[in-house]
């Protein structure tokens, strides 16, 4: 995988709710990542956004394929926020997300699961039926590439500082 010079990623899979799991992604070499880009100055993150608006299309196509409904308003509803600055904040956000917009409410119940309360009372557990982390865990691979690209490209463009 190209990029390798700049970063290695470690993937490992733990539960954190009953029935799920997660992954947890550990970048070694980031912190030398994260000070190379720093001394770029902003240019650099400004150029970060168009390849993570496509890797977050990627993960929302597939995160919409799974999905697994009726009239068709969850999969409408996710949508893909791009990167910015924040409200109140001094940071820009590198990153785009997939996220649930409106109509999409029951997106996180249905991911995650929940318990059913008719009049108050549990009457039962609706189990998880998760669309969004699969999707993330199969595009993992074509956003890492998507990303060590554009960083490498950055740094290219900027010094050849790798």
């Amino acid at each position: 995988m190209k990029g390798q010079e700049i970063a290695s990623v470690t993937a490992t899979s733990k539960g954190k709710f009953k029935g799920s799991s997660y992954s947890n992604v550990k970048i070694e070499g980031l912190d030398e990542l994260c000070e190379a880009f720093a001394k770029l100055g902003e240019d650099a993150i400004y150029k970060l956004s168009e390849p993570s608006v496509r890797a977050a299309k990627l993960v929302c196509a597939r995160a919409t394929s799974k999905i697994h409904d009726v009239t068709g308003a969850l999969g409408l509803s996710l949508t893909v926020k791009n990167p910015g600055k924040q409200k109140n904040k001094k940071a820009y956000k590198i990153f785009a997300s997939v996220t649930f917009g409106k109509g999409g409410a029951h997106g996180v119940p249905l991911e995650l699961g929940h318990r059913l309360v008719v009049n108050g009372k549990k009457v039962g557990t609706v189990k998880e039926r998760p669309f969004l982390r699969p999707a993330a865990d199969e595009s993992k691979e074509e956003v890492i590439g998507i990303m060590a690209d554009a960083m490498n490209k950055v740094l290219d463009e900027m010094g050849g500082m790798r």
